[in-house]
């Protein structure tokens, strides 16, 4: 049985509207969705491991390929809600630029941790008023698309529940570009990217609270240095929108969201999963 249609938003700002039932991103009625996140109500819940090691912004980038491998390997799903340090998540493609290593030291420079991200996309920026999400699930057959759509219409269902209306698709010269990226009035506030191997699945998100201008601040500098093109204007966060809301009113929105798709149960990290990651940090290190 797919994830139940999200609980009705209460009235939210922001011009955009979120995709009509049966849209792209979109849940149908009768409790269709994207089908990312196969999940029986009669199988285990979801695991939700509420977990950031921050300590080491790296260590915490590569917890979530950790979390694709211990899948792959046979554990059940898992969805990880994080609250990252500083960091400028890069992604694959903007390591064969020629300004990288400059973009790099930039990074480093303005306080922000240099990564290399589990999925696909360009260069994001997070810290603490962000969050960092992904969920880790075995290959059921689902879509690139159904996986995007799944996770997407959980993120746009949180932030209904924080009074934020927001809708899917590419702003003109935002950063990380994507068909995926999730704005409203103008706003880029998230942006999701995936990674595929032969038995488990990755689709992460990284969500803008607070604070936009200190992204804002690193992304243009870093986009010159890449030589890509970026519109600062859509560079913000939540609290463009929302001026009082806080990262724990997101976090336990998108908790709400998850709960109502289907049962969860909220988990620890364990000591092997940690212990993955450590072995995968170097592959994350700039």
């Amino acid at each position: 049985m797919r994830p139940a249609e999200p609980h009705a938003p209460a009235p939210a700002a922001g011009a955009a509207a979120r995709p009509a039932a049966g849209a792209p991103g979109a849940g149908t009625a009768g409790g269709s969705a994207a089908g990312g996140a196969r999940r029986d109500a009669a199988r285990e819940p979801l695991r939700l491991i509420a977990a950031s090691l921050a300590e080491d912004p790296v260590l915490d980038v590569a917890l979530g390929e950790a979390l694709l491998d211990r899948v792959a390997d046979g554990a059940p799903a898992a969805f990880r809600i994080g609250r990252p340090a500083p960091t400028l998540s890069f992604g694959r493609l903007d390591r064969i630029l020629p300004g990288f290593a400059a973009a790099v030291e930039t990074a480093r420079r303005l306080g922000f941790a240099p990564t290399l991200r589990v999925g696909g996309g360009r260069a994001a920026a997070i810290h603490e008023g962000a969050l960092s999400i992904g969920i880790a699930q075995p290959a059921d057959g689902s879509s690139t698309a159904e996986r995007f759509a799944w996770l997407a219409e959980a993120v746009l269902g949180a932030f209904a529940r924080v009074g934020v209306r927001a809708e899917r698709g590419r702003l003109p010269d935002e950063y990380c570009p994507g068909d995926w990226s999730l704005h409203a009035g103008g706003v880029k506030l998230a942006g999701l990217s995936q990674r595929v191997k032969r038995h488990a699945t990755w689709t992460e998100g990284l969500l803008l609270v607070r604070d936009g201008a200190r992204a804002r601040t690193v992304l243009e500098a870093v986009h010159r240095d890449l030589a890509l093109p970026l519109d600062p204007a859509t560079v913000g966060a939540l609290d463009d929108l929302v001026p009082a809301i806080a990262v724990d009113d997101v976090a336990a929105a998108l908790r709400d969201e998850l709960a109502a798709r289907g049962p969860i149960a909220d988990v620890a990290l364990d000591p092997a999963t940690r212990a993955r990651a450590a072995a995968l940090r170097d592959r994350h290190a700039l």
